[in-house]
């Protein structure tokens, strides 16, 4: 095969790689929002407008050469070319370093020792008062984890978990799943016992969002707030919805208006910005 220059690689690293994989592997992933995952692995995200991915599990990243030879099975000319638009993608399904085993449970990060600056620090500056931060440490469902600092919002079942980063990269921190959650899991906390409503959110910074305006009105009533981790997230829904009164509270942007549709016979809010956490910052 021919080789690339220097000129076809730099243009093939700083490829799209969210069209690129939309485009010719599209069966292959799963949207959430601006990002897509690999059907397989929910932590590992490629967003719109870049040209690399990021693997909230465990800090894995690189650029969108990086990704066609690591998980698509593409050789290195291969990639470049197929990203620089000179030869045709490879037809072939994303690599796996395992035989897949069913049913493992999920992995989630070593808690770190002390205090929780990092996360303090984040969630503070998101408009999360101190004693609600200390609400959920308290009842185990939100840590600082020790290797990347991420924040780790894991349910009381422990079988799903969300990440969150500490650093910003660009516009928004990372965000992910941790690897091996159910498949229809969330993240949730709830005011009281014999709750009236669950109100489903996006993402577990709005879910907490919600609940500090609440409290902002003062209302009372015993609720369960969850994060389902994204708006693409129908199964966490459906198994929510055979068993409680759900309100759908996800992002006022287009995906959720496609959400709403989809779940038309449920009751919904929706902020006055794009999500609860920026009608919080708003309103502080």
């Amino acid at each position: 095969m021919q080789h690339f220059t220097t000129e076809q690689m730099q243009r093939a690293r700083k490829t799209d790689l969210y069209e690129y994989l939309m485009r010719y592997h599209a069966d292959s992933f799963k949207k959430d929002g601006v990002s897509i995952h690999p059907r397989d692995n929910g932590s590992l995200s490629i967003k719109r407008g870049y040209s690399g991915y990021m693997d909230f599990a465990t800090g894995d990243k690189g650029n969108s050469v990086d990704f066609l030879i690591k998980y698509m099975n593409y050789e290195l000319d291969q990639a470049v070319f197929a990203l620089c638009g000179e030869s045709a993608p490879v037809p072939s399904e994303p690599k796996t370093t395992a035989p897949k085993i069913e049913n493992l449970p999920p992995v989630f990060p070593e808690p770190m020792q002390g205090r929780y600056k990092n996360l303090y620090a984040y969630l503070l500056k998101r408009g999360i008062s101190q004693d609600t931060i200390q609400m959920l440490i308290d009842q185990k469902i939100l840590y600082q984890e020790a290797e990347h600092n991420n924040i780790v919002f894991a349910n009381k079942e422990r079988d799903w978990g969300e990440l969150r980063g500490t650093y910003d990269l660009g516009e928004k921190s990372f965000h992910g799943v941790v690897t091996n959650c159910r498949h229809d899991g969330f993240w949730w906390f709830q005011t009281g016992e014999h709750p009236t409503a669950v109100y489903v959110c996006e993402a577990a910074i709005d879910a907490i969002s919600l609940y500090e305006l609440h409290r902002q009105e003062e209302k009372k009533d015993p609720v369960v707030y969850v994060s389902i981790g994204g708006v693409m997230k129908q199964p966490a829904i459906d198994r929510l919805k055979r068993h409680t009164r759900v309100i759908l509270a996800v992002d006022n942007d287009e995906a959720g208006s496609e959400c709403r549709k989809r779940n038309a016979e449920l009751e919904s809010i929706i902020p006055n910005h794009k999500d609860w956490n920026e009608d919080l910052l708003q309103g502080r």
